[in-house]
């Protein structure tokens, strides 16, 4: 498997990877992602940003991770292990259902945390959905600490925030 940075020819099959996730999630009573989100527009900006990551394999996109620093206004009210930035954060981790069980997501943030240690980044943090129960076990395993959770608008449930000091 090959991690790569996304690009705009990609946009069409990141968006059918990710509409295959949509409809497991669902399926599996979480409405974290739906039709809204994550849309064209906000995929589109990530890869002209240059902060997509693709995991390639078998011919065809696996999975993708963004890399930024942009955190919600709503990271404010958390404890932060790590004061001292600066800090990446990691959003849209997405595995093809067609690829689950093949380790990519545990790729993906391996490769993140590479990427914000090299780039000089002092923490990685992220939030998943508290109905994400895959994610929650991937990040509690990989060692990122709770620090607390975040709510967003039209989410029926919370968001628990990670951060893992990197160095």
């Amino acid at each position: 498997m090959n991690i790569r940075t996304g690009r705009m020819e990609d946009l069409q099959e990141i968006m059918a990877l990710i509409a295959r996730c949509v409809t497991v999630m669902q399926a599996g009573g979480s409405d974290q992602w739906d039709d809204q989100y994550p849309n064209r527009e906000v995929i589109g900006e990530d890869l002209q940003r240059g902060t997509l990551f693709a995991a390639e394999g078998e011919g065809r996109i696996l999975g993708i991770v963004v890399l930024d620093e942009s955190q919600a206004e709503q990271y404010q009210t958390i404890s932060w292990k790590q004061d001292e930035g600066p800090h990446l954060m990691m959003h849209r981790l997405a595995v093809d259902p067609e690829a689950h069980g093949q380790g990519i997501a545990r790729t993906l943030v391996a490769f993140s945390e590479e990427y914000g240690a090299r780039q000089g980044y002092r923490s990685l943090r992220l939030d998943t959905y508290a109905k994400n129960t895959a994610a929650l076990k991937l990040y509690q395993g990989l060692g990122y600490d709770l620090r607390g959770e975040v709510n967003f608008p039209d989410r029926a449930a919370s968001f628990p925030v990670f951060e893992k000091v990197l160095g």
